[in-house]
Protein backbone atom coordinates (compact mmCIF):
# COMPACT_ATOMS: atom_id res chain seq x y z
CA UNK A 1 0.00 0.00 0.00
CA UNK A 2 2.86 2.67 0.75
CA UNK A 3 4.48 1.94 -2.71
CA UNK A 4 1.21 1.93 -4.43
CA UNK A 5 0.51 5.80 -2.29
CA UNK A 6 4.17 6.20 -3.05
CA UNK A 7 3.84 5.79 -6.87
CA UNK A 8 -0.02 8.00 -7.43
CA UNK A 9 1.96 10.79 -5.61
CA UNK A 10 4.42 11.34 -7.75
CA UNK A 11 2.94 10.89 -11.01
CA UNK A 12 0.93 13.83 -12.09
CA UNK A 13 -2.24 12.40 -13.90
CA UNK A 14 -2.52 8.30 -11.88
CA UNK A 15 -4.06 5.75 -13.28
CA UNK A 16 -5.43 4.08 -9.91
CA UNK A 17 -7.11 1.09 -11.50
CA UNK A 18 -3.64 -0.10 -12.92
CA UNK A 19 -2.01 1.03 -10.01
CA UNK A 20 -4.23 -0.99 -8.05
CA UNK A 21 -3.80 -3.92 -10.10
CA UNK A 22 0.06 -3.74 -10.12
CA UNK A 23 0.39 -3.89 -6.37
CA UNK A 24 -2.59 -6.34 -5.90
CA UNK A 25 -4.86 -4.05 -4.64
CA UNK A 26 -8.79 -3.52 -4.59
CA UNK A 27 -9.18 0.16 -6.67
CA UNK A 28 -11.95 1.73 -4.51
CA UNK A 29 -9.04 1.46 -1.20
CA UNK A 30 -6.64 2.57 -3.01
CA UNK A 31 -8.47 5.44 -4.02
CA UNK A 32 -9.73 6.25 -0.69
CA UNK A 33 -6.23 6.06 1.11
CA UNK A 34 -4.81 8.53 -1.44
CA UNK A 35 -7.55 10.69 -1.12
CA UNK A 36 -7.16 10.48 3.07
CA UNK A 37 -10.40 9.49 3.74
CA UNK A 38 -9.72 6.20 5.35
CA UNK A 39 -5.82 5.82 6.93
CA UNK A 40 -3.99 2.16 8.00
CA UNK A 41 -4.77 0.11 10.75
CA UNK A 42 -1.91 1.23 12.45
CA UNK A 43 -2.40 4.61 11.88
CA UNK A 44 -5.99 4.14 13.25
CA UNK A 45 -5.17 2.87 16.22
CA UNK A 46 -2.91 5.01 16.74
CA UNK A 47 -5.10 8.03 16.87
CA UNK A 48 -7.77 5.94 18.89
CA UNK A 49 -6.57 3.95 21.60
CA UNK A 50 -3.01 5.78 22.16
CA UNK A 51 -2.03 8.84 23.72
CA UNK A 52 1.14 10.34 21.05
CA UNK A 53 0.31 9.61 17.66
CA UNK A 54 3.03 7.52 15.97
CA UNK A 55 4.08 10.98 14.30
CA UNK A 56 4.52 12.53 18.05
CA UNK A 57 5.99 9.11 19.81
CA UNK A 58 8.85 10.28 17.04
CA UNK A 59 8.95 13.66 18.29
CA UNK A 60 9.28 12.68 21.49
CA UNK A 61 11.69 10.18 21.37
CA UNK A 62 14.25 12.41 19.42
CA UNK A 63 13.56 15.05 21.76
CA UNK A 64 15.00 12.21 24.63
CA UNK A 65 17.42 11.14 22.85
CA UNK A 66 18.57 14.84 21.83
CA UNK A 67 18.86 15.94 25.18
CA UNK A 68 21.24 12.87 26.18
CA UNK A 69 23.20 13.23 23.52
CA UNK A 70 23.54 16.95 25.05
CA UNK A 71 24.21 15.74 28.98
CA UNK A 72 20.94 16.18 30.05
CA UNK A 73 19.31 12.85 30.52
CA UNK A 74 15.49 13.51 31.04
CA UNK A 75 14.33 11.74 33.60
CA UNK A 76 11.03 10.04 33.91
CA UNK A 77 8.99 13.11 35.34
CA UNK A 78 10.56 15.45 32.34
CA UNK A 79 8.99 12.28 29.88
CA UNK A 80 5.85 13.00 31.35
CA UNK A 81 5.98 16.61 31.05
CA UNK A 82 6.95 16.86 27.49
CA UNK A 83 3.93 14.16 26.85
CA UNK A 84 1.01 16.22 28.35
CA UNK A 85 2.17 19.15 26.78
CA UNK A 86 1.99 17.49 23.15
CA UNK A 87 -1.26 15.96 23.65
CA UNK A 88 -3.11 19.05 26.24
CA UNK A 89 -4.06 16.52 28.54
CA UNK A 90 -2.67 14.12 31.56
CA UNK A 91 -1.18 10.91 31.33
CA UNK A 92 -1.68 7.76 32.88
CA UNK A 93 0.44 7.11 35.96
CA UNK A 94 2.12 4.95 34.52
CA UNK A 95 2.14 5.85 30.84
CA UNK A 96 6.05 6.71 30.98
CA UNK A 97 7.29 3.35 31.88
CA UNK A 98 5.73 2.00 29.46
CA UNK A 99 6.54 4.23 26.82
CA UNK A 100 9.75 3.83 27.55
CA UNK A 101 9.39 -0.08 27.94
CA UNK A 102 8.38 0.01 24.55
CA UNK A 103 10.44 2.09 22.38
CA UNK A 104 13.83 1.42 24.39
CA UNK A 105 15.39 -0.31 21.69
CA UNK A 106 15.13 3.93 20.11
CA UNK A 107 16.02 5.04 23.94
CA UNK A 108 19.59 6.46 24.10
CA UNK A 109 18.91 7.72 27.90
CA UNK A 110 19.75 5.03 30.64
CA UNK A 111 18.21 7.00 33.24
CA UNK A 112 14.58 5.88 31.81
CA UNK A 113 14.99 2.33 32.36
CA UNK A 114 13.39 1.60 35.79
CA UNK A 115 14.16 -0.78 37.94
CA UNK A 116 11.50 -3.13 38.46
CA UNK A 117 9.28 -2.47 41.09
CA UNK A 118 9.54 -6.45 43.13
CA UNK A 119 13.22 -5.29 43.07
CA UNK A 120 13.95 -2.27 44.67
CA UNK A 121 10.75 -3.18 47.18
CA UNK A 122 13.47 -6.35 47.97
CA UNK A 123 16.00 -4.34 48.58
CA UNK A 124 14.30 -1.62 51.12
CA UNK A 125 16.31 -1.77 54.55
CA UNK A 126 12.91 -1.87 56.99
CA UNK A 127 12.12 -5.45 55.18
CA UNK A 128 15.46 -6.56 56.58
CA UNK A 129 15.24 -6.05 59.89
CA UNK A 130 11.63 -6.83 60.14
CA UNK A 131 12.89 -10.23 58.92
CA UNK A 132 15.83 -10.68 60.90
CA UNK A 133 13.25 -9.57 64.11
CA UNK A 134 11.02 -12.62 63.19
CA UNK A 135 13.98 -14.69 62.84
CA UNK A 136 15.07 -14.07 66.34
CA UNK A 137 11.47 -14.35 67.66
CA UNK A 138 11.43 -17.51 66.12
CA UNK A 139 14.69 -18.70 67.76
CA UNK A 140 13.72 -16.96 70.67
CA UNK A 141 10.54 -19.54 71.07
CA UNK A 142 12.19 -22.49 69.80
CA UNK A 143 14.80 -22.02 72.63
CA UNK A 144 11.87 -20.97 75.26
CA UNK A 145 10.26 -24.67 74.44
CA UNK A 146 13.57 -26.64 74.79
CA UNK A 147 14.82 -25.28 77.71
CA UNK A 148 13.77 -25.17 81.02
CA UNK A 149 14.59 -21.86 82.24
CA UNK A 150 13.00 -19.44 80.45
CA UNK A 151 14.51 -16.11 81.20
CA UNK A 152 18.32 -17.78 79.70
CA UNK A 153 16.51 -18.46 76.51
CA UNK A 154 14.81 -15.71 75.57
CA UNK A 155 15.85 -11.72 74.53
CA UNK A 156 15.04 -9.05 76.64
CA UNK A 157 12.53 -8.19 73.64
CA UNK A 158 10.48 -11.15 73.51
CA UNK A 159 8.69 -11.21 76.33
CA UNK A 160 6.32 -14.72 76.97
CA UNK A 161 4.23 -16.45 79.84
CA UNK A 162 4.88 -19.90 79.74
CA UNK A 163 5.32 -21.93 82.27
CA UNK A 164 6.48 -25.97 81.66
CA UNK A 165 4.43 -28.11 83.98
Amino acid sequence: MKAALAKIESSKAPNYTAIAKEYKLTPSTLIRRAQGKTTSREEFQSQLHQCLTNEQKRILIKQINRLTERGIPPTSQIVRNFAEEIIGRAVGKNWTSQFCRRHQSELKSLYLRNIENLRVKGEYGPIYKLFFDLVKCFFALLCCFTRESITDACPPLVTLSYRRQ
